[in-house]
């Protein structure tokens, strides 16, 4: 019961700006189907160091999350392709500062502009217009590994309150360990990609409520927005997930109840 526990709590990730249907599916990240070029960035702060061990396995867990999520895409008759590229793979992207995410609801948002600087990027647009212009992709985001022990989080972007050139390329943010020093899911990797392209929490944080988490644990029990797994075969993208990244179009009329 405690281990059940345990995993619950360290997989407790954050969506800043929840989005909430396909009308906001509107950053880099719109919709789950076709091309999607990911980029890996790996960050450090002057106090931490990756090694080379430890970035090859990041990114076999984010290639095993990508595998995943083709899986369940065909499982709706929805076809998914990956493609991307890396930074920080030789040599880490140094900051001066790293938060470490606790699912408070007030992480940095701009993360991806400070790496994005580091990297030679004048605007955070500039790199989706370079995959718009060089690769077949429709849709873009980017992981930021970050060397530490935090709670994982992402940045799906808003067009009512949200500046365009700062944030229409979505990101997510993962640390290499949770709190307490466990190493990182590959669930967790699909989990935060998920909500990148529209999906929603559905266990209790500051936005989610409890009682649509009892509702959830009934309907979707498996769902990969609602609990993790070690093996990330034991869980699923349910119907209303799949709603919401665009693999489901037969939409229910309770579906709305869940927003968070």
């Amino acid at each position: 019961m405690k281990k059940a526990v345990l995993i619950f709590l360290i997989f407790a990730s954050i969506k800043i700006y929840a989005q909430n249907s396909s009308q906001y599916q509107l950053g880099s990240a719109k919709i789950l189907k076709g091309n999607i070029y990911v980029l890996q960035c790996f960050v450090s702060d002057y106090n931490n160091k990756w090694t080379q061990e430890e970035k090859n396995e990041a990114s076999s867990k984010l290639y095993a999350a990508q595998n995943w999520l083709q899986k369940q895409a065909s499982n709706y008759g929805t076809t998914v392709n990956f493609q991307g590229g890396s930074f920080g793979f030789a040599e880490d992207i140094k900051l001066e500062y790293v938060n470490y995410g606790t699912g408070s609801g007030r992480e940095d948002i701009n993360v991806l502009t400070t790496v994005f600087k580091k990297i030679g990027y004048v605007k955070n647009l500039d790199f989706y217009d370079w995959v718009q212009n060089n690769t077949n992709c429709e849709n873009a985001l980017v992981v930021i590994y970050v060397k530490g022990e935090g709670r994982s989080y992402s940045i799906a972007y808003e067009s009512e309150f949200m500046d365009k050139e700062k944030y229409f390329t979505e990101t997510c943010v993962v640390y290499n360990k949770y709190w307490g020093g466990l190493e990182m899911y590959e669930a967790s990797i699909a989990h935060e990609m998920l909500h990148l392209f529209g999906a929603w929490d559905l266990y209790e944080t500051f936005q989610q409520s409890r009682e649509k988490e009892q509702r959830a644990r009934q309907y979707f029990p498996n769902s990969i927005m609602l609990r993790t797994s070690y093996n990330i075969n034991e869980l699923m993208v349910d119907e209303l997930t799949a709603w919401l990244i665009g693999w489901n179009n037969t939409a229910q009329g309770w579906y709305e109840w869940f927003k968070p």
